[in-house]
């Protein structure tokens, strides 16, 4: 299946318009600089989609105690951002994971592929998830948004792939911030996700926080969450079109 999943991904960058955004954070622990992160979105006006991909790294100083890397790319529908297929690789220090996703709106299924590292001997599972409707990447969530108008008290749901699960997801645009970053200062919405169910959206009962610019670009500026041992922060730093 992975096989596959590469030569799709070949296939669809031939059809890829130059119709590109990027987006360019800073990444912060603790208010601490500890890499980047790039996010790049671009057109694919053959099949009608969107390719994203997200690169996150760590600097070299970090490298040297606790090397992280992080990278995903995403196919969904260029109307509603909704998954059509996705590709995950993370490393934390020692530990690695990689896993595929191909979803069958037809059959209402995702077929899931995970390699897991055990001991150093990469393991191959997969199996059949059953879906109802349209599901997303909660990445893709983020930047869909920009699409909509946002205005206060304002409710989104979603359901969204949680590697082997899927989850229902409730964002609520709760206030306005004055919120500054390298790229812009601006008066910016904020946006809560919360679990559709009542349940903790993320691990160790983690909060996450997006501030979007109250302008035309809807630019998702700060992107926050909370984490077992601090805050992780993206910050805009750069964002350009092609």
């Amino acid at each position: 299946m992975k096989f596959y999943i590469i030569y799709y991904l070949l296939l669809l960058s031939i059809g890829l318009s130059v119709n590109m955004k990027k987006f360019i954070y800073k990444t912060k622990f603790r208010s601490f600089n500890v890499g980047t992160t790039e996010i790049t979105i671009q057109n694919n006006d053959l099949k009608d989609q969107k390719i994203i991909t997200i690169d996150s790294f760590s600097n070299r100083w970090i490298d040297l105690i606790y090397k992280l890397r992080h990278h995903s790319t995403l196919v969904v529908n260029q109307d509603d951002y909704s998954l059509s297929m996705m590709t995950q690789k993370v490393q934390q220090a020692d530990y690695r994971d990689s896993f595929n996703a191909t979803v069958n709106y037809d059959e209402k299924i995702i077929y899931y592929e995970n390699l897991d590292n055990i001991a150093s001997n990469w393991k191959q599972g997969s199996f059949i998830l059953p879906i109802d409707g349209k599901v997303y990447d909660p990445f893709a969530i983020i930047y869909y948004l920009q699409n909509i108008d946002i205005s206060l008290n304002q409710q989104y749901l979603f359901n969204f792939l949680s590697k082997t699960n899927i989850k229902s997801l409730k964002l609520e645009v709760i206030d306005k911030e004055q919120i500054s970053s390298p790229y812009i200062t601006s008066l910016c919405y904020l946006i809560v996700p919360n679990s559709a169910e009542g349940q903790p959206l993320l691990k160790h009962k983690g909060e996450m926080r997006i501030w979007y610019t109250d302008d035309a670009s809807q630019l998702p500026i700060k992107i926050q969450q909370k984490m077992r041992h601090g805050i992780m922060e993206l910050l805009l730093i750069d964002y350009f079109e092609e």
